[in-house]
């Protein structure tokens, strides 16, 4: 036990953090997954090896070393003048300050040591990485040494003022292993859904153990009577350790062998939170909604991680027994001095013991195995985006491995906050750390490129104060970052693939451009700034006609290739738009207006288009000569006046007066009485002198001729006001119909009332063109009755063109006015 505790005193004390301060940041790679096994995916590093890595650490809480009074720094110091260390006082006089055995705090004492060789880890794809580790690690635990018992062991026991009194250190353990550890790291994003990241990692560990011992007790009490003999001892001991470790009775050293196997593993999860997740998001080369690796993009990141599950079971090496001490006798402690051999030492220990048995003979091979299990702890960790590349990160680690249980290696509590500058290849790192055995310390890290190195302890780096120890690490790796790719003229395709790179392009045609859109390249793209077709060779054709615009000569209407693109909608091979009447085929002289008489004047001027006539009559023939044209004299071949429409007067009723001088054309009567009879032919009490409908009986209150319904009067009105024709053709609207069609059904009811048609129109326009109008607008509204079943001979028309003004033709409503067909009943 003294012998143990002198060694433990001055032992290395060595955190399971490892590499604190840069296993947090986002450039640790395959070092941070030592604390965080989810920390690689989606890293910065498409791979990292870490060739070569190793974290030591020195410190304890017994004491401290006290460095003002060296001249130099630690190597001048001591290896380069040692002139100034005084004769005079032992190098603990002086510089080790003295342990304080009245406090009430134990002492803890942690070794551990770490050598990574050829760690790596890659990403298969943006969400899965993979990775291997190959670590030598040692830990020694050393807890609750009570602080006398320390004390007396550092003065060789030879402290008289604790002699002979009764001291009771209840617990007592020390714990070691050495084991190489062979790992496959997975790790694999999860949830991604832009603000809220979540990734998870796990470590499955193959242990391969060397060594490994432990040491406990419970109930420990003491009575030294001087600084060679006890007189009260009182203990349950608990010590052994692993093949391997002595050789018979002489300590081999470090084994060379592997002793025992078990397993291990670790597990972790990792949010973030991204508030400005859009910013990092990007297109190109034809994929969208990509994120870019070489940013982080977190505001916040928090993570937590069970590590170093597992263990390994050993085998009993030849000095491990159990047993109970209860001695009131006075022991010379001195014969340990003279054994010569372990053996010796476990024979003077048998001596202690009552009834103590022949170890080997007496336990089982299950009694021969013993579980040293690995330094299980939580670890949490926060990270925050303070601004750009400084962030700060906490760190925490917490042993889940009970203390007082044996055959456990333990990691200190601690706590850790770093702030951090971060990139790519420089990084620097400035953790502060806190637990109870080394105290508080602030330390200083960087990343330089493939070197990493580091100190968590300003007071170690300069040989400045009171320390505890030292602690410092140092790393080579082989890092291969992701790098967001070039794309110098901003075209969403990376300069590497652009075949355009100083052209903005697409990336349908590796970056070079396309301007129109039309998915033909500019280079083969006849009209590289207007969308066209590929059969055009990219030119357009707006009106599908087959001819691209740039050789139509009517891009904007749907034309003839014949005719380079333009319409000839009346085929008369005149093209539309140098045709004055492109919907009606015609002739070259006439601009494609038709001649349809061919009488040399086209039709649009030729008041008689289907019938041949002089220019000096418009187009219209004349046969008679009597100034009427053909086409409206009642009697074309004829000769007679305009009053008559072109007829020589009659003497209808032969009574010796013309038509025109008599009163009843159609009775004949004595000239005295104007060629009317003094009879009453129709028997309606009106004298036919005074009748204005002679042949149809009427009433005597209206002149002889038949009273007319209000609702026929109704009707005829309607149809008047309703009547409406196509501009300057003879053509009835469809909203004259209707009350067109109630008027041919009262005259289908009165077969023997007569309607008189008569066209009439305004002076706008030559007087010939307009009396023609007049009369095929009044002759389509007979045509029209006659189609609903009126008879013909009930129709009479007639035509005035412009001679019958009933309005002002210098006025727009009075030019209305005057375009009408007028429809009276006829009695005669």
């Amino acid at each position: 036990i003294y012998g143990l505790l002198i060694l433990v005193v001055f032992t290395i004390n060595v955190y399971a953090q490892n590499h604190l301060g840069v296993h947090s940041s986002n450039y640790a790679g395959v070092m941070g997954t030592d604390v965080q096994p989810a920390s690689f995916v989606d890293g910065r590093y498409v791979v990292d090896i870490n060739l070569f890595s190793f974290n030591m650490n020195f410190y304890q809480n017994a004491t401290r070393f006290d460095t003002r009074d060296m001249p130099g720094w630690w190597i001048k110091s001591f290896t380069k003048d040692t002139s100034w260390i005084s004769p005079s006082n032992t190098f603990e006089d002086r510089y080790i300050d003295s342990l304080d055995y009245t406090r009430s705090k134990t002492i803890g004492i942690y070794n551990n040591f770490q050598l990574d060789v050829l760690n790596f880890m890659f990403h298969i794809n943006p969400k899965i990485a993979v990775g291997f580790a190959a670590k030598l690690r040692s830990i020694t635990n050393v807890d609750d040494v009570d602080p006398t018992l320390a004390y007396l062991a550092m003065k060789d026991l030879n402290y008289p003022l604790l002699w002979n009194a009764k001291f009771n250190e209840s617990l007592l353990h020390a714990n070691h292993m050495t084991w190489a550890e062979y790992g496959l790291i997975y790790s694999q994003v999860i949830k991604d859904d832009g603000e809220h990241f979540f990734k998870v990692g796990g470590k499955a560990k193959w242990l391969a153990g060397y060594t490994a011992a432990y040491f406990n007790t419970d109930n420990f009490e003491y009575n030294l009577f001087n600084d060679d003999t006890t007189q009260y001892l009182n203990a349950d001991v608990s010590y052994g350790h692993s093949t391997g470790i002595l050789d018979g009775d002489v300590p081999t050293g470090t084994p060379k062998a592997v002793s025992d196997y078990g397993w291990g593993l670790d597990l972790g999860v990792v949010w973030e939170w991204r508030p400005d997740w859009k910013k990092y998001k990007y297109d190109m080369d034809g994929k969208t909604d990509l994120w870019r690796r070489d940013k982080e993009k977190y505001k916040l990141r928090v993570g937590a991680s069970i590590l170093d599950i597992g263990g390994i079971k050993f085998k009993k090496g030849s000095l491990s027994r159990d047993f109970t001490v209860r001695s009131n006798n006075l022991f010379d402690l001195t014969v340990f001095n003279s054994a010569k051999s372990l053996a010796s030492v476990d024979s003077i220990i048998d001596s202690l013991i009552l009834n103590h048995p022949d170890w080997s003979s007496t336990e089982t091979d299950a009694e021969r195995i013993f579980f040293m299990g690995a330094p299980t702890a939580l670890s949490f960790q926060a990270d925050y985006n303070i601004y750009k590349w400084f962030y700060v990160n906490m760190t925490g680690m917490i042993n889940l491995r009970n203390r007082k249980r044996p055959h456990r290696v333990r990691v200190a509590n601690q706590i850790s906050i770093t702030p951090s500058f971060q990139s790519s290849w420089f990084g620097l790192y400035l953790p502060l750390s806190l637990n109870k055995y080394s105290g508080f310390k602030a330390g200083v890290a960087s990343q330089m490129g493939p070197l990493t190195i580091g100190f968590t302890d300003f007071k170690t780096l300069f040989a400045t104060g009171k320390v505890k120890g030292a602690e410092f690490y140092a790393g080579l790796r082989l890092p291969i970052l992701y790098t967001h790719p070039s794309d110098i003229d901003g075209d969403k395709v990376s300069d590497k693939l652009d075949e355009c790179k100083s052209v903005p392009g697409v990336w349908k045609f590796r970056g070079c451009p396309d301007s129109d859109g039309d998915g033909i390249i500019d280079s083969e793209d006849l009209c590289p700034q207007e969308a066209g077709l590929a059969m055009f060779k990219g030119c357009p054709d707006k009106d599908k006609d087959g001819v691209p615009d740039k050789d139509d000569l009517c891009p904007e209407d749907f034309g003839d290739k014949a005719f380079q693109g333009c319409p000839d909608s009346d085929n008369d091979s005149i093209i539309d738009k140098n045709d004055d009447c492109p919907t009606v085929a015609g002739i070259k002289e006439f601009n494609g207006c038709p001649d349809t008489d061919g009488d040399g004047i086209k039709d649009e001027d030729d008041a008689c288009p289907d019938v041949a006539g002089p220019k000096m009559y418009n187009g219209c023939p004349d046969t008679d000569n009597d100034g009427i044209f053909d086409f409206i004299d009642a009697c074309p071949e004829v000769y007679g006046p305009k009053e008559n429409k072109g007829c020589p007067w009659p003497d209808t009723d032969g009574d010796g007066l013309l038509d025109k001088d008599d009163d009843c054309p159609n009775l004949a009567g004595p000239k005295s009485n104007n060629g009317c009879p003094y009879a009453d032919t129709d028997n309606d009490g009106v004298r036919d002198k005074d009748d204005a409908c002679p042949n149809t009986p009427g009433t005597i209150a209206n002149k002889g001729c038949p009273e007319v319904e209000e609702e026929v009067k109704e009707v005829l009105k309607m149809a008047f006001d309703n009547l409406q024709f196509q501009t300057g053709k003879a053509i009835i609207l469809p909203g004259s119909f209707e009350s067109l069609n109630e008027l041919a059904e009262v005259l289908v009811k009165k077969p023997e009332w007569k309607l008189r048609i008569a066209g009439h129109t305004d002076n706008v326009g030559k007087a010939e063109s307009n009396l023609v109008l007049s009369k095929r607008r009044a002759e389509a509204v007979r045509d029209y009755l006659i189609s609903r079943g009126v008879k013909a001979e009930q129709l009479i028309v007639e035509y005035y063109g412009e001679t019958r003004p009933i309005a002002d033709n210098s006025t727009a409503d009075g030019r209305a006015k005057n375009r009408r067909v007028e429809m009276d009943l006829i009695f005669e």
